[in-house]
């Protein structure tokens, strides 16, 4: 009954501020994202926002993108779509959850990697290749909401450390505290790298293929103002994840952005060091969300995956890292 509500009030208002009516699913990640399928075939996806900052968030990513584009990305990217008010988005108030600002984003084609049933070394490159490219595009870009605080960034990661205890097993709450010992030891050094705005959030559901190309970058909510180095860090957390081999994985992103991109001693230095950063966030966040919500799997689906990486780096061991 209560997803039942909560579509009825999206469906309503993609009538009323755009003219659209069709199907909604819900999209994985941790905000409230849909995918509108209209009776034609068209697609759309719908974004609600409830952080206090929702309305300069949707200026600057439509700014971002068109910079993008102007500045050359080859690769597909979303629009954001005006309303009839030629507004990018507007207010909306879901049921039990509040009130939000909303927005709605053409719908880009393609597989995301999530769903690949084979990521082979060319496609692993290729990601590499896709998100230097990005990071090259938006070098020059500026806004000032790039420049808030959000959870989910790297140069401030060990403000998660207090929720080790959210962290049912002993081995695992061992190895994220191992991890954030790791990220501490290079966070003094990040001021001095090079920093620009950065997608903040290569994962496998923000990446889309065909075959072993990358044709697109989706879902800029995480954009920020950060050391360069962190966007590659971040990918690799998640490309990392449930391979036999996850430094050869490493090695194949890390050689397609060296290869369209530019990546210093001192940054790759810091790499793997700012992964256990970004997995032990990963563990964290995610367990304490299990005790709050554990109905809510998109709020942890990465807890297994990014627990079992941390078990395989600490075995490669410290040296090596």
């Amino acid at each position: 009954m209560v997803n039942e509500a909560i579509e009825a009030a999206i469906g309503e208002w993609l009538f009323r501020y755009y003219g659209l009516e069709g199907s909604l699913e819900r999209l994985g990640g941790e905000n409230l994202n849909y995918l509108l399928v209209t009776p034609q075939g068209e697609k759309f996806v719908f974004k609600a926002i409830d952080d206090d900052q929702a309305e300069e968030s949707a200026a600057m990513e439509f700014k971002l993108l068109e910079h993008a584009r102007e500045a050359g990305f080859p690769l597909e990217l979303p629009f954001i779509i005006k309303n009839y008010n030629g507004n990018i988005y507007s207010g909306i108030n879901i049921p039990l959850n509040g009130d939000y600002q909303a927005r709605v984003i053409s719908f880009v084609d393609g597989i995301m990697l999530e769903k690949c049933s084979d990521i082979s070394s060319n496609l692993l490159r290729n990601t590499g290749k896709c998100l230097a490219m990005f990071d090259l595009s938006i070098a020059g870009f500026d806004h000032p909401a790039v420049h808030r605080g959000h959870q989910w960034e790297l140069v401030r990661a060990g403000r998660h450390r207090d929720k080790l205890d959210s962290i049912s097993d002993p081995e695992t709450r061992q190895l994220v505290a191992w991890a954030f010992d790791m990220w501490e030891a290079v966070k003094d050094t990040l001021p001095d790298l090079p920093h620009q705005v950065i997608h903040g959030d290569a994962n496998k559901e923000n990446i889309l293929a065909d075959a072993d190309r990358v044709t697109g970058l989706v879902d800029f909510g995480d954009v920020c103002y950060n050391p360069r180095v962190c966007d590659l860090a971040i990918c690799l957390a998640y490309m990392m994840m449930d391979r036999d081999d996850p430094m050869a994985a490493a090695a194949n992103v890390i050689a397609g952005y060296v290869d369209e991109g530019e990546l210093l001693e001192e940054e790759l230095a810091v790499l793997l060091p700012l992964v256990c950063g970004r997995l032990a966030v990963t563990v964290c966040m995610a367990s304490s969300r299990l005790a709050v919500d554990p109905e809510n799997p998109n709020w942890f689906v990465s807890l297994e995956p990014a627990a079992r990486l941390l078990h395989s780096l600490f075995e490669i061991g410290v040296e090596r890292l």
